[in-house]
């Protein structure tokens, strides 16, 4: 069992909600997935994501992961479903086996963490994943990964635009039983079946942050994902259009 350090809740707290806002984070806009061809321009309601939570997901393929790998869909749909269970405060939220794929005390971990949306704040951004180093043994590995992203928060009527702080993401994955689903590119945010296969992970950590910067803050602090916004504004009447996901899921995981 897993339990989250009670010191790092309480820095967490403060971390983890921050906004990054401001006129001028620089990022890169290159490569084949900086031109969106799909924004979202509205609030999206779905019965899969809890109310009020509609963030959409971005992972870049490295060296260190490839996402539509077997491995790759196991780190997507755990990282993912966490982001989703901690936001409806309940590990149900997370993706069909998420829970099997977790720590025991899944629960208390999911709601460790601070969430920006209520009954009557609700959220609109994108999140940007990348892999950033790992480490590997018998049957297991440590992969660390920088999670960058950007969002707009409803209070009142009116919407607040901002970065979130980058930082280091840390699953740690039990290769056991049959591999995940191989899952080929989709335009769904979600799988509609189990795709963790009998893998699981011992250890998560959704914001590996320490008051003296470690050398994985750093490299994370310094990359600029593409596709993230290079401005925006402080707030808006509207939120800032999420990005479509990518890969995304398929309506059949593991079909070529």
């Amino acid at each position: 069992m897993i339990a989250v350090a009670q010191d790092r809740r309480r820095r967490l707290t403060a971390i983890i909600a921050a906004l990054v806002v401001g006129g001028g984070l620089a990022a890169c806009a290159t490569g084949p997935d900086a031109a969106d061809p799909n924004p979202v321009s509205r609030f999206v309601e779905d019965s899969h994501l809890p109310p009020g939570f509609d963030t959409t997901f971005r992972w870049t393929a490295t060296g260190v992961l490839d996402p539509q790998s077997a491995e790759g869909t196991f780190v997507r749909a755990f990282t993912e479903s966490f982001e989703l269970a901690n936001a409806g405060r309940s590990a149900r939220w997370g993706y069909p086996g998420f829970a099997e794929a977790a720590p025991s005390n899944i629960d208390q971990m999911v709601t460790a963490y601070p969430a920006d949306v209520s009954a009557s704040e609700r959220e609109v951004g994108t999140a940007f994943y990348r892999a950033l180093r790992r480490v590997d043994d018998n049957g297991w590995a440590r992969i660390v990964l920088c999670r960058h992203g950007y969002r707009s928060v409803q209070r009142d009527g009116a919407w607040t635009v901002g970065f979130d702080t980058p930082r280091p993401v840390e699953i740690d994955i039990r290769r056991v039983g049959h591999d995940p689903a191989v899952a080929s590119r989709g335009g769904e945010r979600t799988p509609g079946s189990d795709v963790f296969g009998g893998w699981f992970t011992s250890r998560y950590d959704f914001a590996a942050l320490y008051p003296t910067p470690t050398a994985d803050q750093k490299a994370c602090a310094a990359m600029t994902p593409a596709g993230m916004p290079r401005w925006l504004p402080m707030a808006d009447a509207e939120p800032w259009p999420s990005l479509s996901p990518s890969p995304g899921w398929s309506s059949y995981p593991g079909a070529a």
